[in-house]
This record gives C-alpha cells, structure tokens and sequence, in this order.
C-alpha cells in the first residue's frame, strides 16, 4: 500500500487552537482563581452556556515537590482504586505521581458532590433554539493540571457522550502524571484520549519536574501537546518525541496568557513559514513544525540529528497513516464479508423451514449438501466473532465500555444465529453438559452478559423516564386492557425471528436425555428419578415462559424439530400433562396457532 501526498498538521492544528475560545477561556479562568482558597475554582459562562473547573496548586507546593518522582499504584492507593475503570486486561494497574495524587485527595468530598452537579449540567437541555449545548472545560497550571487530568478522567466516565459535549482538559505547564501502562490505558479510551491538550512552553521547567535527568524516566505523556517557542508553536502526539522536547532553560514559569496573544497575533498576520525547493509534502510539514517550536532554526542547514529526527518523525508517520488505512480497509472488507454470511445463513433458516426440520436440526443431521456451505460460514463468522469480542475484552473494564450498540446489536444478532449450529456440532457427537460442564466458548458467554447488561441499563432508564412522565403529568395511570402477549408486534415476527436464548437447543438436548434416563433407567434410583423429574418440571416452565414472552422463534414446532422429539418422549414417561399449562397447550396442539394468532397465555 502506497501512501502519496501525506502531510502531517501539527502547525495547522496549533494555529487553529491557538484562535480558539476554550482556549483563551481556560487561561482567565486559572488567572481568575482565587489565592489561598480550594484547589477547584468554578466559573460559568452563560453566553456560550460553558462551565469551567479551574485547578491551582499554591506555588509553595510546585516549588517544594521538585525533583520528587515517587510514584503510587492504582492497585494499593485508596484514592486511585477510584480510577480503576481505565485499566484493562493487559494493564491491570497503572502508577501516578504521589504528589498529584494527595492533591487530588485532599479535596476528594468536595470533588465528588462536584462531579455529580456537572454530570447533571451535562443533562440539562437547552430552553431555546439559539441557546448553545452545554459544555465543561477542565483546566489546570502547573501541579493543578495534574489534579486537572485526574478529575477529568473521572468525570468522563460518568457523563452520556451521547447526549453531551466532549468534555475537554487544557493544561498548562503542568507535569507528566503518570507512567507508561497510564498512557496504554489512556490510549484504549481513542475519544479519550483526544479530550487532553497541553500547552508546554520550551523555557517552562515544570513538565519535566517528575522527570529523571537522561531517557531511563518512567513518566510518560498522552494526549495532545501544543509545544511552544519564540517562534511559534506547534501540535504533536508522538510521546518518545514529545518527552525528547521537554527540556527547560529558565527557572520561572513562562506567562501563558502572554505566549497565546502572541501566537493570536502572529496567526492574524499569517506568519507561516515555507521551504523552497521540498517537494515532500509531509517531509515539508515536519520541517515547519520543528521550525515552529525552535527545533531547526531559519536559513540554516539542518545537523546531522535533526535530520535524523524529521526520517524518525516521517517513518512514524508513514506507518501511521498506513496502518490507519489498513486496518480501515480490513474492518470494511471482514464486516461486509461477515454480513454476506450472515444473510447466507438466512437462506439455510429458510430453506430448512420449508423442509419441515427447522435450521438447527437439519445441521445437525448433516444431510444435505448446503450444510457444508453452512459449515463453512459458522466457522468465518466465529473466528470474527472471537477476535471481536477478545478485542472488546481487552478494552478498558469500565462499566458499559461494551456497549457500543450497534456493535452489540451485531453480536446479539450473531450469537442467537450461530449458537444454535455450534450446540447441533457438539450434541451430535453425543456431548452433555453443554452449559453447565463449561463447553461454551467464551465469546457466546460475554455477548450474553454484554447484552444483559445493556439491557439492565434500558430498563433503569426506561422506569425513570416513565417515573418522569408521570410526575410531570400528574395523571393517574390509565387501565390496560388484557393483551394476548406482551408485544403484538413480537408475535407478527416470531415466525422469523431467532430465539432468543441461543442455548434454547441445549436445554431441549438435555430434556431429551433425561427422558431417555427415566425411559431406559432400569437401575435409576428412586432419588434420581425424582431430581430427573423435577428438572423436566424446570424445564416445561421454562419453555412456558419464552413461549409467553414470545422469545422462542415458531420452527420449534416442525414436525422433525428436536424440540418436538422430546414432546413425544416426553408424553411417553410422564403420567399426566393435563395439569401443566405447557401440557395443555401442546395436547390440545394450540402450538399450531403460535405466532399466527393471539393467544392469551395464564
């Protein structure tokens, strides 16, 4: 794959940032904080409906953690066990600086109580047309930016990102937080990771205060970092380059405020910068940007390193952009793939409902020649499947980090298809046990607790919206007619759905062979014939309830469907069925109207 025509847009990007609002409004807010009062300072600006959190260490603090590098672990600091959400399976533990972290736990109360009012901000809908989204800014100098990043990582996890703006943190001067596996976690949460931005300035010390002097340093960067010189200023998100550029020469914290008017101004009179003669866009570009932060200086041949530098810096580029579009290109090309296999598969569920079987059973029989076709698709879609949900798996373990919906859609939609085929593969080979005896893949397992848990989470918001509803309307609640189910439409669409439990087909394999125990049980025990009895009881009551619910699809009731199987061998060891409701059903063969017509089921 041949890359033409890159360019990298550090420069650009730093100079649009450079005339933007949140910007400039994050900088008055900190020079705005009051002296000698809490840690946090907040400030609203109701013309653009934005709330401002602004961190300020006291100077006596910055200048007395110098050279104190000490780092704790998420794994024993009480207050970092609250920030657990970012680790994942690789990285189950990351370090901050302890100074950071007793900053932040000093105000730990007052932040919480914070946190839940802006969750709530972040809700709030807007009463005019004209009136702006709202929107939170985080910010914080110096070791506040450090108390900054902790307390946004924290409000990010509360706030709906579908129903609120990005939360942004802008910090100033202000040291690297954490080590490396932080920066891994980081990089998991890809929106994330973007909310960061760093203003350093070259002659600024603080950035490198946690740092060792030489490379062995464990602190590490994330996020975006605009790097700022006497020449300008530039963007950058590489940490091995941005942790090579953090290198002071004065004592005393430059003055940022002053720094941005300068780049406003340089920006408003279009100072940019050019390279005659370099036909390499993205070679071009790095030059403008070194150029920008004082790297490589104007009319002067680059050395021998900085050369070295811009090959470093556009090889890493390169790779970037082409894995970027690779790994585009393959998503596309797998999930458009798994798509056709999954519509393919359809075909099979109908062609095996017109041959009176029903897809589960006539896999498992594997007589037919489109079963190998079939053989062939289960397998592409699980391999994807199992790459996808171990991917997921590896993601941070925040609460409801799975439930990307359309990709859970996918996967619920995925696993009720193909569950049933992997259950007809293992019963086939006289398998037992299937749930309980820990054959399940672990893919079919997460997918279904995923989808559990979204939707426990819908059914919360669901009760809460209605809750709402009714306290608003103060109207007594109006009285239901009796309805044939709990869904008419799920009864127009039982006939094609997929059964919703997709080890549907493993209960009923094991019904079977426990009917087969008590019909050929010449040496079963009298304990055992009962504890087999009461698990069919089990068994008829949970089929009694998926048919209620209309959860099961009606392809059970084919003729030379398993299920069907077991009700014939069923009726053969069991006295009476008129005293079960399942028993009625099936005796009186109302089966035949499932799905067809209503149905009122006690």
């Amino acid at each position: 794959m041949t890359i033409q025509n890159i360019f990298s847009s550090g420069l650009e990007l730093a100079n649009s940032l450079v005339n933007s609002d949140p910007l400039q409004q994050a900088w008055n807010a900190i020079e705005n904080h009051p002296e000698q009062t809490s840690l946090y300072n907040v400030t609203k600006l109701p013309e653009s409906n934005c709330t401002i959190i602004s961190f300020k260490a006291p100077a006596s603090m910055c200048s007395q953690i110098q050279g104190k590098q000490s780092l704790v672990n998420s794994s024993t600091d009480s207050t970092l066990k609250k920030f657990e959400f970012l680790c994942n399976k690789k990285n189950p533990s990351f370090s901050v600086n302890e100074a950071a972290v007793s900053l932040f736990s000093q105000q730990f109360d007052q932040l919480d109580l914070l946190k839940t009012q802006l969750v709530q901000i972040s809700k709030t809908k807007p009463t005019k047309p004209t009136e702006p989204t709202p929107s939170i800014i985080v910010t914080g100098h110096c070791l506040g930016g450090c108390a900054a990043m902790l307390f946004s990582f924290w409000l990010l996890k509360s706030l709906d990102s579908s129903k609120s703006k990005r939360l942004l943190c802008i910090t100033f001067g202000s040291p690297l937080l954490g080590d490396e596996q932080l920066r891994q976690c980081v990089s998991k949460f890809s929106t994330w990771n973007y909310c960061f931005l760093h203003v350093v300035s070259n002659k600024d010390p603080t950035p490198k205060l946690f740092q060792p002097p030489g490379p062995s340093g464990v602190y590490k960067p994330f996020g975006t970092f605009l790097l700022c010189s006497a020449s300008g200023c530039a963007c950058f998100e590489d940490p091995d380059f941005i942790l090579g550029q953090l290198v002071a020469y004065d004592s005393q914290s430059p003055d940022y405020g002053q720094i941005l008017e300068d780049f406003k101004l340089r920006a408003f009179c279009n100072n940019s910068f050019k390279f005659e003669g370099e036909i390499d866009p993205l070679q071009a570009s790095i030059k403008t940007q070194l150029l920008a932060i004082g790297v490589l200086l104007p009319q002067q041949e680059p050395s021998m390193e900085i050369k070295k530098l811009i090959g470093e810096m556009k090889s890493k580029h390169e790779r970037k952009v082409i894995t970027q579009k690779k790994k585009v290109s393959d998503s596309d090309k797998k999930l458009n793939e798994m798509k056709m296999n999954m519509a393919k598969l359809e075909w099979y569920k109908k062609d095996s409902k017109q041959k009176n079987i029903g897809y589960y059973d006539m896999y498992k029989k594997q007589g037919n020649p489109s079963d190998i076709n079939a053989n062939e698709y289960k397998k592409k879609l699980m391999n994807y499947w199992e790459d996808s949900v171990a991917e997921v798996e590896d993601a941070p373990q925040m609460e409801g980090g799975h439930f990307r919906v359309r990709w859970l859609y996918g996967g619920t939609n995925y696993r009720r298809m193909i569950e049933p085929l992997h259950i007809a593969e293992y019963y086939k080979d006289s398998g037992t046990d299937y749930i309980t005896g820990g054959k399940r893949p672990k893919q079919f397992i997460l997918l279904e607790q995923w989808h559990m848990k979204k939707q426990e989470e819908d059914k919360k918001k669901e009760e809460k919206k209605k809750q709402e509803e009714e306290k608003k309307k103060q109207e007594q609640e109006q009285e239901q007619k009796p309805q044939a189910s709990p869904s008419n439409k799920k009864r127009e669409m039982v006939s094609a759905i997929l059964t919703e439990d997709s080890c549907f087909w493993a209960h009923v394999e094991e019904a079977i062979i426990l009917c087969n125990l008590l019909k050929n049980g010449g040496s079963t025990t009298d304990a055992e014939k009962v504890a087999y009895e009461g698990k069919l009881k089990e068994f008829e009551a949970y089929v009694w309830d998926t048919l209620k619910n209309y959860a099961v699809s009606s392809e059970i009731f084919l003729g030379e469907s398993s299920f069907m199987r077991w009700w014939k061998e069923y009726k053969g060891v069991t006295a009476d069925l008129s005293g079960t409701l399942l028993g009625q059903f099936m005796v009186a063969r109302t089966y035949l109207k499932y799905g067809v017509e209503d149905l009122v089921f006690a």
